[in-house]
């Protein structure tokens, strides 16, 4: 049961139970399933109701992942039930349930294909012996764009391994999971796990169990393969860690797989390796105040240099692709050689509006505009993409009554159609949430298909941006480099850096030279000029600079407040009455900003309002707690996000 405190109970005579344990109690008219944190001696001085019985023979979670739990709870100011929860899934009910361990047939033995660049060799040699070592630390691979980071990983993880320790391989997207999976299981010859929520729950039940009894040696994940129960972790690997889908903000905990990932391995004595060619500031942040060790791999494993980068202006009015991107193309269409786009937006339009009064047709329970989406069959349909409702396309203006309703904005389907319009005979595909969702079971078939030279031009979200490697991309083009560069968000231009920076890796990885084209209506802006000359270090330090001046993450703490309630009056004046409470229960210097009308003010029809407090780093602990503790009106709910990637 998540709850946010634990309860003290007697243990019966007879009974023994440990730390981790799962157990069944009384607790109010019922019994209730809970998780055993602590167990002590001695008399209690108030009586104490009774543990009615034990659920498992033995601890579901170590003393590890009961200390794991802990740290969730404080370091991201989650219920200790929810974070508890979190570590030990519902769908696991025994832990005695047979599980079949599948090795799949090795390349294991096989003598290596090449010869590491001396980036890889000294980055190898230097992680190795930290490895060896068995003391914890943590370590940031800065290596270009197809640099043979992978290659790396995979040598090191086969060490980790070599005498029965475990190994954690984390990527930001479920998308990219089965063809490192594939390749792992293929070279390492001992069992290895996929886990992500995109599994059945028979399938992740059996995975945790093999993980728990460490019958499984490296697990390729997403972000929540960092709470699985490792037996004995040797080395945790966060790829493209500055990726922000690794940190959870859908539900709680609101935590970061890379700060979980090494507090776990401190535990074990494990190493941290975060692996990319844009970390991120906080990373960054970390290595040059020593607490992680910077590795540098400079140079590419091909010897085709670095793609040149263009910026440009976006197509003529009514045209998304400007000629000269089109004419590359459709060079290397000639060429037979592939394309890539980028397009950070998925569906067809992104707003729907009247030509005569500017109505913007919006969903009643969310505030945001409606997208509209192609159907396979033909035709449109519009969908929220907060909360999942469709409607057909109006007819005429929600307001005025006008049949005057025009689209607007850019996603992926209105690229991909204009690229098949223009280019006859260029075959496209697309990869984006909607083509590699659960339901549509195609993330397989769109990665192969391209791999494979099944089509010329792939049109994608931030997913093309990712692992992949294409060898017969030559050409990337940007669709709107300006996509999240005026979001009000103080990671806006570090996210424009690095996505820009990690798609343009995507051309010429192979032996053929890439080229890549942004089209901007911004080509002077900090992070696109950046992008353009491939310097990250230089605006990495810029950057933390800046923060460190503003006192942003990571150089300050930073707490984001998320009230809701279905009155909105109330709303505004109880989170009024929040604020001006828990001004007067934070110590200076910490700021409290709001309340305010959230980006996104409504979902699934709440009003929501928005409270940032900004406190020193080491603060924030102290600052979820007072703010848990605050009075506030029981109609509002309220959500604490602790260092939030999340500003809608």
């Amino acid at each position: 049961m998540p709850l946010p405190k634990g309860y003290h109970y007697r243990v019966p005579d007879g009974m023994a139970v440990l730390p981790g344990q799962r157990v069944r109690a009384p607790f109010g008219p019922r019994k209730a399933a809970g998780v055993v944190l602590s167990v002590f001696d001695g008399e209690p001085e108030r009586p104490l109701k009774l543990l009615d019985s034990v659920v498992d023979p033995r601890p579901a979670l170590s003393l590890e992942g009961v200390a794991c739990a802990r740290f969730m709870a404080r370091r991201f100011g989650a219920p200790i039930g929810e974070a508890l929860k979190a570590l030990i899934p519902p769908f696991v009910k025994s832990l005695d349930e047979p599980v079949e361990v599948f090795v799949a047939p090795s390349r294991a033995q096989a003598a290596p294909s090449f010869t590491l660049t001396p980036g890889q060799a000294g980055a190898l040699e230097r992680l190795e012996a930290l490895l060896d070592g068995r003391k914890h630390a943590t370590t940031l691979i800065f290596g270009v764009p197809a640099s043979g980071k992978t290659e790396v990983y995979l040598r090191l993880i086969r060490r980790a391994i070599k005498d029965g320790g475990q190994a954690m391989f984390l990527l930001p997207e479920i998308s990219l999971t089965r063809p490192f999976f594939d390749e792992f299981a293929a070279s390492l010859g001992v069992p290895v796990a996929l886990w992500h929520s995109g599994l059945t729950p028979r399938e992740r039940r059996r995975a945790w169990l093999a993980i728990s009894r460490g019958d499984v040696k490296v697990v390729v994940g997403a972000r929540s393969a960092c709470l699985l129960p490792y037996k004995d972790l040797r080395l945790a690997v966060l790829d493209e860690e500055q990726d922000e889908s690794f940190k959870q903000d859908s539900n709680s905990p609101f935590y970061h797989a890379r700060e979980v990932a090494i507090e776990r391995a401190k535990a074990f004595g494990a190493l941290v390796v975060l692996g990319s060619a844009t970390p991120s500031i906080e990373a960054w942040g970390m290595a040059r105040r020593g607490e992680a060790e910077m590795l540098m791999m400079p140079d590419r494993v091909s010897s085709v240099p670095r793609a040149p980068v263009t910026t440009l202006p976006p197509g003529r009015f009514g045209e998304v692709l400007s000629e000269q991107l089109l004419e590359k193309m459709a060079e290397r269409l000639r060429r037979g050689e592939q394309s890539i786009l980028l397009v950070n937006r998925r569906g067809f339009s992104t707003l729907t509006t009247c030509g005569k009064c500017r109505w913007i047709d919006r969903c009643v329970d969310c505030g945001v505009a409606k997208i509209t989406h192609e159907k396979p069959e033909g035709g449109f349909v519009l969908i929220c993409h907060h909360c999942g409702k469709k409607w057909p396309p109006p007819e005429t203006c929600g307001a005025c009554g006008e049949p005057a309703m025009r689209t607007g904005g850019v996603g992926t389907q209105r690229v991909a159609a204009e690229v098949k319009r223009r280019l006859p005979g260029a075959r496209v595909l697309r990869m984006d949430r909607d083509t590699v969702s659960k339901e549509a079971k195609l993330e397989e078939r769109v990665y192969d298909q391209f791999r494979a030279r099944k089509a010329d031009v792939l049109v994608g979200t931030k997913l093309v941006a990712k692992s992949f490697h294409f060898p017969e991309v030559t050409l990337v083009g940007v669709v709107d480099a300006d996509t999240m560069l005026h979001m009000p968000d103080f990671r806006s231009a570090e996210r424009t850096m690095q996505l820009l920076a990690q798609v343009a890796g995507r051309a010429g990885r192979a032996d053929k030279p890439g080229e890549v084209l942004l089209q901007t209506l911004s080509p002077d802006h900090e992070a696109i000029k950046g992008a353009a000359v491939g310097d990250y270090a230089a605006w990495a330090d810029a950057e933390l600079a800046s923060r460190v001046e503003l006192n942003y993450p990571p150089a300050g703490g930073l707490i984001r407040a998320i009230l809701a309630c279905a009155d909105e009056a109330k709303l505004s004046e109880a989170g009024a009455a929040w604020a001006d409470a828990l001004r007067l229960l934070l110590p200076s210097p910490a700021e409290v900003v709001g309340p305010a009308p959230a980006l996104l003010r409504q979902v699934r029809g709440k009003f929501r309002d928005t409270v940032l407090i900004k406190i020193p780093a080491a603060g924030v602990e102290e600052g979820l707690k007072r703010a848990r503790a605050c009075p506030l009106v029981s109609s509002v709910k309220l959500t604490l996000d602790a260092d939030p990637y999340d500003f809608l």
